[in-house]
């Protein structure tokens, strides 16, 4: 695996912690805000909690692939951590942090590339379409919660 990429960002969102913590957790309609991804269903017997697998279509850039992933870390309404275990492999934490105007989302992911240094230099060029697609998803979730009023 080459040297991964990281990015980051944070949102205000005027909706509580547990309604945002249910459009992330509530797998099949998460394309309604996380607009490059499709078809996403779960693969697990369980829903909820470490060890829930699911899988989507993922199109990013003109490349779609397939991004199974595997729930690593769930603290309801706080923290969520999944494993990425496609062909780009690494993990990603979303923190819901309570504030007087609603929540604070901080959202990271970190991401090896695949094929050596080919895949470094390759994702590297990539991490600003990335950066953009990642905080394009939290303005449309933050619309979206906010539009529907979820306090």
């Amino acid at each position: 695996m080459g040297k991964p990429i990281e990015i980051q960002l944070s949102i205000s969102i005027d909706a509580s912690p547990e309604s945002i913590w249910d459009r992330l957790v509530g797998w099949e309609s998460i394309g309604d805000w996380m607009l490059e991804a499709d078809g996403v269903r779960v693969t697990s017997e369980q829903r909820e909690g470490v060890g829930t697998r699911a899988v989507a279509t993922i199109k990013i850039g003109g490349i779609s692939t397939l991004d199974p992933i595997e729930v690593t870390g769930w603290d309801p309404p706080r923290r969520l951590e999944v494993n990425h275990n496609g062909w780009v492999k690494g993990w990603g934490e979303m923190v819901l942090e309570p504030v007087r105007s609603g929540t604070r989302l901080h959202w990271k992911e970190v991401l090896f590339p695949p094929w050596g240094a080919l895949g470094t230099v390759g994702i590297r060029l990539f991490k600003p379409i990335m950066k953009k697609t990642f905080e394009r998803d939290a303005r449309a979730l933050k619309e979206l919660l906010e539009r529907e009023g979820n306090k």
